[in-house]
């Protein structure tokens, strides 16, 4: 499945990371294109090929306590273009709310446009979420994962949904954005224990074709990541017993906050490198069966 932030991403211009602004106190942090953070490793959806493997029904909550020490130790390095609060499905976050104020406390400058990106189908746990991104100056960012022609009921649950997110941009002046899904990307094969990496053998082209849109740098575990399936590949392997095919992938490690201005730089100006090839290099379109199906039948189905 091609990430929703793809589309996202693919706005923010992608400039030279030099010079990065002064900040209060004589400071400089680099200016980067675009940021992510997994608040919840949950879903209420099976997509198929999902890139952040939350279709494989994981389970965790990242505490707030936790997501506030990752975005104070990185907001004192960073300043994202783009930052984008997800899963999993962040409406299973209880406080989702109260991380949208967290996250815009650490950025404060609107020159950082912020987003919660969701499958909106659980809006309705939230009566206070539009205040909140009012308040806050954060958007909402719904991606449509299906229609009513593949899944007549997935189609009645989210029209209920998307009339409610309007019904908050009405009331509340919130910016909402949604995003109809119609290119889906697989980022590798299998589900469970059979899944597997892509072996074209060609990290540059697979580079070029990125199938996350090149952008999508993830805060998780307190590193940077360079991708979402680098990111929760180790989420995946604590889970499920997977091929020794995966084990190149498997020792990249992100960023750590302590690393030097100069190994920062040079992380976010990195563009092709040896753990591309784990995704196609010739991304192949797909047609998404019923994202509510439960994950019995992706366990079961014919690899």
């Amino acid at each position: 499945m091609r990430s929703a932030l793809q589309t996202l991403a693919a706005r923010v211009l992608r400039r030279p990371f030099r010079a990065p602004p002064a900040v209060a106190g004589g400071a400089a942090r680099l200016a980067v294109p675009h940021l992510e953070i997994h608040i919840t490793h949950e879903c209420n959806l099976t997509c198929d090929g999902c890139l952040y493997f939350t279709n494989h029904r994981h389970s965790g909550t990242v505490p707030v306590a936790e997501l506030q020490k990752s975005l104070a130790k990185w907001s004192r390095r960073l300043v994202p273009r783009s930052f984008a609060i997800l899963g999993g499905e962040p409406c299973l976050h209880r406080d989702l709310s109260q991380i949208v104020h967290m996250a815009r406390e650490q950025w404060p400058d609107p020159s950082t446009s912020m987003e919660v990106v969701t499958n909106g189908l659980l809006l309705q746990l939230h009566p206070e979420l539009p205040r909140a991104l009012s308040a806050a100056n954060v958007g909402l960012y719904v991606s449509v994962h299906s229609t009513a022609a593949i899944s007549p009921r997935y189609g009645e649950m989210i029209g209920k949904s998307l009339d409610l997110a309007r019904r908050w941009q009405r009331d509340h002046g919130i910016h909402l954005e949604i995003a109809e899904q119609t290119n889906w990307y697989r980022g590798y094969a299998g589900f469970g224990n059979t899944v597997v990496p892509f072996e074209d053998g060609d990290p540059q082209k697979s580079w070029d074709n990125c199938v996350t849109g090149q952008q999508c740098f993830q805060l998780s575990e307190g590193r940077i990541w360079k991708c979402a399936p680098l990111a929760y590949l180790g989420l995946q392997a604590r889970t499920f017993t997977l091929s020794e095919k995966w084990q190149p992938y498997l020792t990249y490690q992100g960023m750590d906050p302590e690393c030097t201005d100069t190994e920062l730089v040079e992380f976010f100006d990195r563009k092709a490198e040896s753990v591309c090839g784990m995704c196609p290099s010739n991304p192949q379109v797909f047609t998404k069966g019923d994202p509510l199906l439960p994950v019995t039948f992706h366990r079961t189905r014919p690899t």
